[in-house]
């Protein structure tokens, strides 16, 4: 949903990487201090004080050990999610209105989602939806789905 498909990897992101690696041994011990989750989780979240130790511990595991993660970037390069989704396939699209990794200005284009596509900003609510607004992202999940709650 970005306006022009990325053509190199997100300027941040090696260093974000290698920054979780390198501390991936440590993080269960700094991350018991603010400004260590600071350091790691601001950016992501507005509500980073409120993570909890165990999420903030997860994610950085998640990142430091995601061998994946920079062959899915490379994928996603000079591409764009341009195919049509029929309108019996329910789409809910759902960002945070302080999303820093997508911002809404370059990432966020709404002409580029289906037509039938129900487009959710959360408030107060970063990259990580799940993590700032549990609640909304799991009725969101459950409406479009139709799964009995």
């Amino acid at each position: 949903l970005w306006l022009a498909p990325f053509t190199s990897r997100y300027p941040g992101e090696l260093a974000v990487r290698l920054m979780a690696k390198s501390l991936d041994k440590v993080a269960a011990t700094t991350l018991n201090y603010k400004w260590a989750k600071k350091i790691g989780f601001e950016t992501v979240s507005p509500r980073w004080e409120q993570l909890s130790y165990e999420i903030c511990l997860d994610a950085v595991a998640a990142m430091a050990k995601s061998e994946g993660y920079f062959p899915v970037w490379d994928g996603m390069l000079k591409k764009r999610f341009d195919k049509e989704i029929s309108a019996d396939i329910p789409v809910t699209i759902i960002f945070g209105d302080t999303d820093h990794t997508l911002p809404a200005k370059t990432c966020q284009e709404r002409s580029l989602a289906p037509k039938h596509a129900k487009w959710v900003i959360l408030p107060e609510t970063g990259h990580a939806p799940m993590w700032d607004s549990t609640e909304d992202v799991i009725a969101e999940i459950m409406q479009t789905t139709k799964l009995p709650k």
